[in-house]
């Protein structure tokens, strides 16, 4: 049985464990996060035929707690080509996120032999060891809350080892809503936190990068249950930085995100 990360109760999305944050217990993790919005903007982009989203913006406003929530949408560009939603998380009375997304409809076009081409994909996802995000973090003797980088799948091409950049196919296995079938869309969106994790800049004494926020752009959902991300973060020492990060599947290049990050201290069990 595969593992979900909510579940539906009535209007409400109800956490699961599997959703958790390596931060703290009681949060849940931005990749949770995004991919439940990923979903409510798939829901209400199903109205229309032939629209693709292209942007999702997110700004997690403050920890989401693990409790009930709920998202309330605002369709607030409702064009022939182009729809842009608004939409709002609450826990309780709380607005913990708030998310933008841009859908496109695709006119069609014939490119000329000069027009810059999607990069080839890194090497993989075939032949690669396997290994995962909670292996790296056992191996470092981190003792961490389990969630969802708990059920992050690894292929590397450079190590994942939280020392600012890193290459490596990366497939999540679990769904989002319990019972809800993972479109491509939501597969992106849910891994869109993940550049954070790739680019994950550990700078000793239990400080690590957390973001602020997360910018999923793309030009093609993707065709693969592996993404490779190429995660890069640059940091400056007032402790502010950026991740940036490229997304390929098996065909090649199909997105970007960026996530502006500060330093954090790591859970202590405090």
């Amino acid at each position: 049985m595969t593992v979900a990360l909510f579940e539906r109760r009535g209007e409400a999305f109800m956490p699961t464990e599997a959703a958790g944050s390596p931060w703290h217990p009681e949060i849940l993790h931005g990749g949770s996060v995004s991919g439940l919005l990923g979903r409510v903007v798939q829901q209400w982009l199903d109205q229309w035929d032939g629209f693709m989203v292209q942007r999702l913006t997110l700004d997690l406003l403050r920890p989401v707690p693990r409790m009930p929530l709920h998202a309330a949408c605002e369709l607030v560009r409702d064009g022939g080509r182009l729809k842009i939603l608004n939409v709002n998380l609450w826990a309780g009375e709380r607005l913990v996120c708030q998310a933008r997304a841009l859908a496109q409809r695709g006119p069609g076009a014939s490119l000329p032999d000069y027009a810059p081409r999607p990069a080839a994909p890194p090497p993989g996802p075939e032949g690669l060891t396997d290994s995962s995000v909670q292996a790296m973090l056992d191996a470092k003797g981190l003792d961490l809350p389990h969630g969802l980088h708990s059920h992050v799948l690894l292929r590397e091409i450079t190590p994942w080892d939280e020392r600012g950049r890193c290459t490596s196919w990366v497939r999540i296995p679990v769904d989002i809503v319990a019972g809800e079938p993972l479109t491509p869309f939501m597969q992106a969106a849910l891994l869109a936190d993940m550049g954070n994790g790739a680019g994950q800049l550990n700078l000793g004494n239990h400080t690590g990068s957390i973001n602020a926020d997360i910018t999923l752009a793309l030009s093609a959902y993707p065709a693969s249950e592996w993404i490779c991300i190429a995660g890069e973060a640059i940091m400056r020492d007032n402790g502010l930085g950026l991740v940036h990060s490229r997304f390929y599947d098996t065909r090649g290049e199909i997105g970007h995100v960026l996530q502006t990050t500060q330093a954090n201290p790591e859970y202590s069990g405090a």
